[in-house]
């Protein structure tokens, strides 16, 4: 369910990327950005996406959302039901496009809801050695053995990572202790993806990768405690930067889902 999940959002920032979202899935979103609840998924820092040129490299706008997430108090199982429910009530059009059945929604927010704690624990890994988040780490050793991780080049790489093509980007690339952390992260929260996963890290890395070790030089920087609404939460953001940032959040999904 993760996976598909990844999918989805990598294809909804495609279609972003492409002709932008509907009226109602705007309004649906923009909605739950300026909520108080939803201080725990910072939507502020999606301002650092939205201002990022499609020419230019989003990586910087990424690290600033990612870091502002991870500081804040993990969102209640209450707040990820509303953000769910109300996505897939505004955006049933953008879902059913991309082939997503939203008739049992139950089904979904609760896969979502098992799913969280772990996803957010992956997007926190810090590598202490570059005092740097791992993704944002992933995301510049993927530019540096390709090309400038614009809004545009992510769509073009996102696309060869969904439909299943090669990206031409070295193992290397991938093989760090962020990987091995992560899946160490993937096998205690999510087992049955981890397991799906298992063979695939540790034919590109090594069987190092899976032994359920957290390497040394990596810190999980994800608080347990629960949020509380708070103002200092709400944003208001413009139609043109959602669709920006909704893009680009996609993009980091994707890269994050390689080994799932």
């Amino acid at each position: 369910m993760f996976f598909n999940f990844a999918v989805l959002l990598a294809g909804a920032g495609f279609a972003v990327a492409q002709s932008g979202l509907s009226s109602q899935c705007q309004s649906a979103l923009l909605n739950l950005t300026a909520s108080s609840s939803t201080a725990c998924l910072n939507p502020s820092g999606l301002i650092s996406l939205a201002i990022t040129g499609s020419s230019n490299s989003v990586i910087s706008g990424v690290n600033t959302w990612m870091s502002g997430l991870c500081s804040q108090p993990a969102c209640t199982n209450s707040t990820i039901q509303t953000v769910l429910e109300g996505v897939i009530s505004g955006c049933s059009t953008e879902l059913s496009s991309l082939g997503v059945t939203t008739a049992d929604s139950t089904a979904i927010v609760t896969s979502v809801q098992a799913a969280y704690p772990t996803v957010r624990q992956l997007m926190c890994l810090k590598d202490t050695s570059t005092s740097t988040l791992c993704v944002p780490e992933l995301l510049t050793n993927i530019q540096s053995a390709t090309t400038t991780l614009s809004l545009n080049n992510i769509v073009a790489l996102v696309t060869k990572l969904v439909s299943g093509q090669s990206t031409g980007i070295s193992s290397s690339v991938f093989c760090t202790d962020c990987t091995q952390a992560a899946y160490t992260v993937l096998s205690q929260g999510l087992p049955g993806i981890a397991s799906t996963a298992q063979s695939s890290v540790s034919s590109e890395c090594g069987a190092n990768y899976t032994d359920g070790q957290m390497p040394s030089s990596i810190q999980e920087t994800a608080g347990n405690s629960s949020s509380t609404p708070s103002s200092s939460g709400a944003i208001a953001l413009s139609v043109g930067s959602l669709n920006m940032g909704v893009a680009a959040v996609a993009a980091v999904s994707a890269a994050f889902a390689i080994f799932a």
